[in-house]
Formats: C-alpha cells, structure tokens, sequence
C-alpha cells in the first residue's frame, strides 16, 4: 500500500532578498548562484510541512507505528522538477527536520513591492529565525540528515525519510517540516550550482511535492486451499482487474484481479462445464499510470503494490485514491515473475485495455 499525503504549507527562503516571502508562489527553488567577483554567495532553500497524523493514527488503528510493526513502512519525500539551469552533472542536495515553526505566508517572486508576511531568509513569520536561513537540526544521523546525490540525472527528490517522521510521532522532535537544501560543502564553496525549481503545493500541474507512505498490507497465501492453478510463462493470459469507471478521490478500495488463461480447459461438473480458475505467481505487482502523460503515479514495486492473495484462487491489490488527481484517467499495469524453483526466468507486463476516473 502506498499512501500519499500532500504539503500542508512550503515555502522558498531567498538569501539574495531576505525579507521577501513566497508562501504563494507555484515554484520552490534551489539554487546558489555567485556574483561577477566571486566574492558574494546568494542562495535559496525550500522549507515544506506535512501533517502526518491522519495517515499515523490510521495505520496505529491496524498496530503499525514504526517500520519494525509492519516490517516494511517507509516514508518517502518526493519533489519533481520543473525547470534546472546551469545546473552541474553531479551534486548533493541534503533535507532536514526543521527546529522552529514557520508562517507559510501569501507572497509570491513576482509580487511588487515584495511581500514580508511569512517566512523569509531572515525571518520565520514576525519574529528572526534563530539562524537566518531556517533553523534546523544538522546532525549526521538519518533522523536529522538525508542526503541524496545526484550524478547525470533529472534532479527529481525521491529520498526515505522514515527516521525523522518516526521521531515526530514518537514525541522526540516537534514536527515543523523540512527543509531541502545543497549539502553544506557546496553551498559554501565559490563553484556555482545553478538553480532547482521544483513544483510546490500551488502548482496547477499534477506534480506537487508529497510524501508517500509505503508498507505492505497484502496477504501472501489464500484463505483456504487454493483450488485452480499458478499460471506459468508459457501460458497466454489475460488480466482483468474489476474497476469501476469512477472512483471518489480520497477513498481506499479493493480490487480483485481475474486471470484468463486462453484455450482453459473446462471440467465437466454437473451439467455445465466450469472454467478454472487461475492465480498470479506470488511477488507479481501492480502500477498506475496516468493516461494522458503515460507517466507512473504508482510505479511497481514487490512490497508496496504487490499483488495479493484471499480466498481460494482470488488475487487482488488495495488502492488508495488520495495521490490521483481529479478528472483524470488512469490505468493498471501489472508485473508478472515467473518462477523455476526460486529463481525468476521471465518477466512480464500486462496492461488491460481498461480506464477509471477519478472524481472530485
């Protein structure tokens, strides 16, 4: 199960005008630029806010609180690229938890005059920062540091954040967000690194920042003794997951997954024949995609979209409606492994001719 959740608040602090506030602005950005003289350093950095508690208090219900209850839950922060200029082919960029609360505001970069109403480099709402350009815990351990590293790729942030939002809900730490930044080394230095701009929660796209709760939920066997067939890499199936047209954003669902196998055989049971029923190979998974960019929302993944198991020979996944958009048409895919033994000889992918909505 992949659940998302998206910013409460995000905000940019601008070094080069310190009191300028973007709370409004659909656009966070990273960079760090040096003047002519290589003397003078202006950078920026992204401060971003998730409430977590309606998502924490759901899976407390089912007895998972930390990674070690369910085995697998995750929190990964996601942000995604707008537009990167002189950006160099390798580099850092670092989040952290913040220590001190902060106003989001209602300025924009384009606003003139500027507006001071939120935060800013110099201030975190009315009052300073502790230390200008947000305060934050900058410890090494990966419940105040998270770095990840960039080499010859798209500057999309995909990084686990699990030890902080842990120490938030167990009580150590306040939750006042993150802030995402260069790593110290190369904010400091006299290279320039160009500019990250990022989709923030303003956008009117369909890529703002989120924060994804990922565990597995699924079930590995059936509830009673299966009584069709595994299908194997030499048949040709069809999948067919039961969609409605439309789903309600927000709402968790079922959906259950019959496998047609052509040429079936058919048992002569009573008067009529019976088709058999067939099942998935266990670690088979499932994706969404987004029909008109044909983009991953949820990409596969053997824990978070596995495919589970209930009943005799039912497969099935859990949706969770919250990280689609409304108005959108979306899709299944779905990953097969075929097995000898352990070890998996083929992988297939499978996406059915079928389209569901989501409403508002």
């Amino acid at each position: 199960m992949i659940k998302t959740i998206f910013p409460s608040k995000d905000a940019t602090l601008y070094e080069h005008t310190a009191s300028m506030n973007t709370g409004l602005d659909p656009i966070l950005d990273i960079r760090k630029d040096v003047s002519g003289s290589g003397g003078d350093l202006f950078r920026s950095r992204a401060v971003i806010q998730f409430d977590t508690d309606t998502v924490s208090a759901s899976l407390a219900a089912q007895g998972i609180n930390t990674g070690s209850d369910s085995g697998s839950l995750k929190y990964f922060l996601k942000m995604f690229v707008s537009e990167e200029v002189d950006v160099p082919l390798a580099y850092k960029l670092v989040v952290h938890p913040m220590r001190e609360s902060w106003t989001m505001g209602s300025g924009k970069f384009t606003s003139s005059p500027i507006v001071t109403n939120g935060c800013s480099w110099t201030n975190k709402g009315v009052q300073a920062w502790e230390d200008a350009g947000g305060y934050f815990f900058s410890g090494s351990h990966a419940s105040e540091s998270v770095i990840q590293t960039f080499s010859n790729v798209t500057g999309d942030i995909e990084v686990d954040v699990t030890e902080m939002i842990e120490v938030f809900h167990s009580g150590a730490k306040q939750n006042f967000g993150f802030i995402v930044k260069r790593v110290s080394s190369e904010e400091s230095d006299e290279n320039e690194f160009g500019k990250l701009s990022y989709y923030s929660r303003e956008t009117n796209t369909i890529y703002p920042p989120k924060l994804e709760a990922r565990y597995k939920d699924v079930s590995n066997s059936f509830g009673v003794a299966a009584t069709g067939s595994e299908v194997t890499v030499n048949d040709i199936i069809n999948i067919r997951p039961r969609l409605q047209p439309e789903y309600r954003r927000g709402d968790t669902t079922r959906i259950f997954v019959d496998i047609d196998k052509q040429y079936s055989g058919r048992s002569q049971v009573g008067a009529a024949g019976v088709i058999s029923r067939h099942y998935l190979p266990q670690s088979s998974s499932f994706a969404i995609k987004d029909v008109a960019t044909n983009e991953y929302v949820l990409n596969h993944d053997e824990n978070y979209t596995q495919i589970g198991r209930t009943s005799n020979t039912l497969n099935y996944f859990d949706l969770d409606t919250n990280g689609l958009f409304p108005e959108r048409h979306y899709c299944v895919e779905f990953k097969v492994n075929y097995y000898s033994g352990t070890n998996v000889v083929a992988t297939k992918h499978y996406k059915p001719n079928l389209y569901f909505r989501i409403a508002r």
